[in-house]
């Protein structure tokens, strides 16, 4: 569920859906139960997903001194993959669907 209370759809490569297999295996199943939870069993907040990602970037970053001088953010994450999709010859109104876009002319009007 995402802004505005809409519903959102997150495709996967076989490498995501291998891992959230494991990763199903190790959280307790239980019917409401969030698929990330925090450290209270409460699903994540907006700014722990950002905290996470930033953390994760700045660890990326001794690796990659590029990084240095850039500030990803969820947000990044999100438009990296819309491109990616783009560039792998997926419809523009596929993405638009996936990115919860009302139509094509948001996903093409202003950055994704």
């Amino acid at each position: 569920l995402g802004k505005g209370r809409k519903n959102r759809s997150t495709p996967l490569t076989r490498q995501s859906s291998a891992v959230m297999r494991t990763w199903l295996t190790e959280i307790p199943e239980l019917p409401n139960a969030p698929l990330f939870p925090g450290p209270r069993g409460e699903a994540l907040s907006r700014d722990a997903i950002g905290r996470l990602v930033t953390r994760h970037a700045q660890t990326a970053q001794q690796g990659c001194p590029s990084l240095q001088a850039k500030r990803p953010s969820p947000h990044t994450l999100r438009h990296t993959c819309a491109m990616d999709l783009l560039q792998a010859g997926i419809d523009l109104s596929t993405i638009a669907l996936w990115l919860g876009h009302e139509g094509i002319e948001t996903t093409q009007s202003k950055p994704i």
